[in-house]
Parts: C-alpha cells; structure tokens; sequence
C-alpha cells in the first residue's frame, strides 16, 4: 500500500490515509489526515457481506460514553472495513511496553512512569468492562488495540478494532494475538468469552508493568522456539509460579516494584489457577478496581520524578528519601453514627507536595468516565492543607468531631485547614456520604 491513499466510505465522504498504526492479521489501521479518524482495511479474501453485516451490528450497540473506537461508516468497494472515531495525540501501549537496550530507567520515568502505567491500564479495562456490561465480547485484546495518549501527562486510553465483538463464543471464530489468546482458545476447544477477554487483558497489564511476557522466563528465552509456543498456549509454568520456578525470569522490570503483593496476586490466580479452570481467573472488574487503588498508593520521587509505591522508604529507581507525607482517610459518615467505623476500607491516600486531586471515583463511588471527574483539590500548604472545590461542585470541611461546632463551606476559591485532624465532606454532612479524613505528616 503508498504511504498515502484514499478510500471512500458509504456517505461518499473521502479519506485520505497518512500513518499505518496497526497490522494483524485480518488487515491494517491507518490514521487519516486530520487525526480525528481511523480507517480499518480489511484483507479483501475475507467475506465482504459478513464483514459489512457485522459493522452494522457494532454501529447499533450503544456505545457512546465508552472510550472505544465506534465505527461510523462501512467502506465501498473495491475496498472492506470502517472509518471509526478516534483521537488526536494518540499512540499505542506498545510504546510503554517496547523499552530500548539501553538506559531503561531513564526511559521508564520519561514514559510517564509506574503511575501512568497503572493508570492507563484501568482506563482500557474501564473500557473493556463496558463492553462485558452490554453483554460484548471484544475477542481481541492486545497491545496493537490498546491505544494511550502521546503526552506523558494524559491518561486517557481507548480501544480500537471492535469489528471482532459478538455475543457468541463459536470456536470456528475465535480470534486472538498470538501472546494473548487463552489456552482454551489456542487449543480450539472454546469461542472467546468474557473470561478469554480476562485473560488477555492479564497479559496485557504484566507486560505494560514488567515490560516481560507472564510466560516467556529464562526457560523460554534460552530455550528453543518451539518453547514459545508451549508457553504461549499455557503449557509451562508461568514466571511468577508459585509451585514450579523452571521459568523464572531475570529480565525486566521487578514484580515487586511495579506490581507490589496484591496485583501479583491477581496475576497468579488467572496464569496458575485460571489457566485450565477459567472460573478462577481475576475478573476485568477485579483488575480495574485493583489497578486504580495501586495507582493511589504512588508517590513521585522529588530528585528524578519517577513514581513508585508509597510503601517503600526511599526511591527505587534513584534511592532519594521518600518525601514527607500526610495521609488521607477515605471513610463511610452517617450524619446520626458520625464516621462509622468497620466495614470494607475505602482508601488511604498519600498527600505530599504534589496534592491530590480527588475524583468522584474515591468521593462517591463512581465508575468509569463517570468516576473520572474532578471534585476536590488537596495541597498541601505552609498553613496546612489547602481545600479546592472544582468548578460547579461544593465542600465542607470540619473538625473530626466537632461538626456541630465549626462547619465551612468549600467553593472554588478554596479553604486552608489544619494539616491534621479535619474531615472533607463531599455532600451536605446532613447526607450519608464518603468524607476524607486528613491526617498530618509523617
């Protein structure tokens, strides 16, 4: 294909095609001039009828507050595939994942660090849960799908390729990355489902954190190629096996710094136990819900700006002290009980210099774009902790149990309190709600 060439769609709107960013094995995205689009090319020796049937079953799912790439129009002959919607500034997740032979730290920081990691990580499985939630399968889940926002400083994550979602699991269709594709579907004894999108996704958060496949060890890389096969299908042991350490491996990034205990965990229940009982996988949700709290335990290092988990003493990646922090107290109000007690725990933040900006994510619950809203502004400031209501919302803030006694209201324009021993009420405090409770430096 010429680096540049236009196609049709059935509106007869013309685009013209500047950048290939993706090639699989049913065919090539290319990004059109302009930025806002992207065109899907479909090998022509695909059935082009079935191909346009199923366009027309993406473009009737509703799929508007989802960050994917919705279809918009099918392409006329002589050419198959879709125009879809898309961002500017976009760029793969491979290029969080393709580190360079040399300097790898320094490279890691510049990429946005293990926060940005995390973080785009929960936006793509916010985006895959909202299809499992209309009863979807996205089927193909991969770094060639998963696209990021090119600015280090930006989060936002979408996925594209939706011309594989169905609602069946027909082992005659079942497609998959080589990498990513699930035993059940190597073997070609099961459709794509829900927990093969688990799987998928699993690889997908491993390798973006580790920069290492989760079955690809010392065993396979010193091995011969056929042993790639056998761990891409689930047949040797996975690098993180609790019972068998044949496949360790000494490549990438530590688990341990990059993952920490609990989404390790999660790594080793879908690659140990889920790899013949799908059941046991850790489901997308779990994987979300765990990839933001992880991305809430980072604190960013002052000397080299790397981030890492705030359980650590120093800097892993340049051993600077970790910064003095503060903590802030996610908790359930009850306007009659005052802060209850027990229960599930909400969250524990760190607050440095940097400051927190708290979504409705932590302030209310929320999920997905929904939960991406901001709502309050922590800072810390000589006086104390500086409290920021975002435009259009309101706050309170008081002392812990003295609410009776001195309540503030919160506006855009803010309100220094002491830096330990207040509440931030997000509601009215005549309202059951989530407050943050804020306490001093440590």
């Amino acid at each position: 294909m010429n680096p540049i060439q236009q196609v049709i769609d059935e509106t007869g709107a013309i685009h013209t095609l500047t950048k290939k960013i993706g090639v699989g094995g049913q065919g090539e995205v290319w990004l059109t001039e302009g930025g806002k689009r992207i065109v899907k090319l479909l090998n022509i020796r695909r059935d082009a009828e079935r191909m346009r049937r199923q366009f027309a079953f993406v473009r009737r799912l509703d799929l508007g507050r989802l960050h994917v790439a919705r279809p918009i129009a099918v392409l006329k002959a002589p050419h198959v595939g879709y125009v879809a919607e898309f961002l500017d500034d976009m760029v793969s997740i491979k290029e969080l994942m393709e580190a360079p032979s040399e300097n790898l730290l320094s490279w890691h920081i510049k990429t946005g660090g293990l926060r940005r990691r995390l973080r785009v990580l929960a936006h793509a499985g916010e985006a895959l849960l909202g299809l499992h939630a209309l009863g979807i399968v996205y089927a193909d889940v991969s770094h060639n799908n998963v696209f990021v926002s090119e600015p280090v400083s930006a989060t936002e994550t979408w996925l594209i390729d939706l011309d594989n979602l169905s609602h069946d699991s027909d082992p005659a269709l079942a497609i998959y990355t080589p990498g990513y594709g699930a035993p059940e579907l190597v073997a070609g004894e099961a459709g794509c489902t829900s927990l093969s999108d688990a799987w998928a996704f699993a690889v997908l958060v491993w390798q973006t954190l580790t920069l290492t496949h989760p079955f690809v060890g010392d065993m396979v890389n010193d091995g011969e190629p056929e042993l790639e096969e056998e761990a891409f299908a689930g047949r040797l042991p996975w690098v993180g096996d609790t019972t068998d350490d044949r496949n360790y491996c000494s490549t990438g990034l530590p688990p341990e710094l990059v993952l920490a205990s609990r989404l390790t965990e999660l790594a080793r229940r879908t690659f140990e136990e889920g790899v013949k009982d799908r059941k046991k996988r850790t489901s997308v949700s779990d994987w979300v819900d765990r990839l933001h709290a992880a991305a809430d335990q980072t604190v960013a290092c002052p000397e080299c700006t790397g981030t890492y988990f705030v359980t650590e003493t120093a800097c892993p990646w340049c051993d600077e002290e970790r910064p003095t922090l503060g903590t802030v107290r996610i908790e359930r109000w009850d306007p009659i009980k005052e802060i209850v007690e027990g229960g599930r725990r909400l969250g524990r933040l760190p607050l440095t210099s940097e400051g927190l900006m708290l979504n409705r994510r932590i302030t209310e619950g929320r999920t997905g774009l929904a939960g991406r809203a901001p709502h309050v502004e922590l800072e810390r400031v000589q006086r104390g902790v500086s409290v920021r209501a975002q435009a259009g919302c309101k706050a309170w803030v008081a002392p812990v149990g003295k609410v009776g006694d001195e309540l503030h209201e919160v506006t855009d324009r803010g309100r220094i309190i002491p830096a330990d021993g207040w509440m931030v009420f997000f509601d009215e405090p005549s309202e059951r709600q989530r407050v943050a409770v804020i306490r001093g430096a440590k």
